[in-house]
């Protein structure tokens, strides 16, 4: 890296997410473009770790111009990434279950407690389901006679 770091003692080459504050705060300061862009890949990989919350305190003091604006718009996305994908996978699971079933939209909410638009909305990833209603739907899948899968588990993605 380019950037140098005064009264600081760590490992450059260990993760962004366990350098010190300082560190993260002297890259959005007067770090090079690969800096920034380590930083990045450091928030789209943890979107809630301790470098990406740095990186949101540090872009809160609106002192470092345009650079501030484009970390948090980093950060907001690589969070709302998270929560898509996180629908998208709890709408292939719950439309799964529903074909294990064999039931219709309607039949299958109507077993499970909701309603046909919102159980439309789950399927379709336009909002999440609680813990609750996600208990239910597995539960009416199940006394179908059938064996249902896991909820599955959203994967960080790596490719940005």
């Amino acid at each position: 890296m380019t950037t140098r770091f005064r009264h600081l003692d760590f490992d450059r080459n260990d993760p962004l997410d366990s350098w010190p504050a300082e560190a993260i705060e002297t890259i959005m300061d007067r770090g090079s473009l690969s800096d920034w862009r380590r930083l990045v890949h450091a928030i789209r990989k943890n979107p809630w770790g301790p470098a990406a919350r740095t990186a949101e305190r540090v872009a809160a003091w609106d002192e470092h111009y345009g650079v501030d604006a484009l970390f948090t718009r980093v950060i907001c996305h690589a969070r709302e990434d998270v929560t898509r994908r996180g629908r998208a996978a709890y709408a292939e699971q719950i439309r799964s279950w529903r074909a294990q079933a064999g039931m219709t939209t309607r039949q299958f909410a109507e077993a499970a407690g909701t309603s046909a638009s919102r159980l439309s909305a789950y399927e379709n990833a336009k909002v999440a389901p609680t813990t609750d209603v996600l208990g239910r739907l597995r539960h009416v899948a199940t006394i179908e006679g059938r064996s249902v899968g896991a909820i599955p588990r959203s994967r960080p993605s790596t490719s940005f």
